[in-house]
């Protein structure tokens, strides 16, 4: 039994083909079932149910692939650390993010660790939130930046400042809806047209919540899947866009007014995370402390 039969079995209960994994690796389907089945010949024990139109693990192969899970990221995590007692100063981060968060925190992110670290490659990876927590929870990332809740059981969690929500909205309409000073209530808002986000996502729900709580009925003119989107298209004059505050600062436009907003909101609360036990690189520790203003 070896470190690749160990891989191939746990792929293979993910993918649940033997066709499909081939692929994937880029290896021909006879060795890869060749591999297979000198592990469950070794073992004298049948990994997995095999169909005409699936694979799939049977109890004992559950059990297998759960612990030789285990096994390949303990072995992940000890090169990862031996890396440490190489000289030079190569090594790489693994950055996991969603886009938004990515747009305003990530560039000066590494621009500081490059500052740093010359020889450092950052990988960034971008993904929706559910796709961050399920990958961090597997330690696919050196960390990862969510927003909370996450499963604090699997997860080590460093909060970081929380995003603030503001209303940016076009010059035009707010001489159009009589919208002035520095704050409103969103109850103001009423008729207003709107860029949103898609349904499902976090900001949506908090939009919704929002007009929900003080009984507006939000006239959307825009849905759109990204947060920077809805904030070009609300530059563009289209619409209002209720934004965090981080983003539209970064961004900011002279055809765009700003307000704070007098309603008591639900903040978004992200954090950088990672799997729990996780080992953690020089680069990881200088990262967070970065993002957490602490250099």
């Amino acid at each position: 039994m070896n470190s690749r039969q160990l891989y191939y079995a746990v792929q293979l209960a993910r993918t649940g083909s033997f066709s499909k994994l081939a692929e994937q690796l880029n290896v021909s389907q006879p060795a890869l079932s060749k591999q297979i089945l000198a592990l469950e010949g070794e073992l004298g024990i049948k990994l997995f149910k095999r169909t005409s139109n699936s694979v799939t693990p049977t109890p004992a192969g559950a059990h297998f692939i759960r612990e030789a899970d285990q096994i390949l990221y303990r072995e992940d995590q000890l090169v990862k650390s031996m890396m440490q007692f190489k000289s030079g100063d190569k090594g790489e981060l693994i950055i996991g993010a969603t886009p938004f968060r990515s747009s305003y925190l990530v560039p000066g992110l590494i621009k500081s660790l490059n500052e740093r670290f010359p020889g450092l490659t950052v990988k960034l990876i971008e993904e929706g939130s559910e796709f961050l927590r399920h990958d961090a929870a597997e330690g696919k990332f050196d960390i990862a930046i969510i927003n909370l809740p996450v499963d604090d059981s699997i997860l080590e969690v460093i909060p970081l400042e929380p995003d603030r929500l503001v209303l940016a909205v076009p010059e035009k309409l707010c001489d159009e809806y009589s919208l002035n000073g520095e704050s409103v209530s969103f109850s103001e808002c009423e008729g207003l047209p709107f860029v949103v986000v898609s349904e499902a996502q976090e900001m949506r729900v908090l939009f919704e919540k929002l007009c929900v709580s003080l009984n507006v009925h939000p006239r959307i003119v825009a849905e759109v899947t990204g947060l920077v989107t809805a904030l070009e298209i609300a530059c563009s004059g289209v619409g209002a866009a209720l934004l965090p505050k981080q983003l539209v600062d970064k961004r900011r436009s002279p055809s765009l007014r700003v307000f704070e907003l007098n309603d008591k909101t639900t903040l978004r609360q992200p954090a950088v995370v990672r799997k729990k036990g996780q080992f953690e690189s020089a680069y990881a520790a200088y990262a967070v402390r970065l993002l957490r203003g602490e250099e």
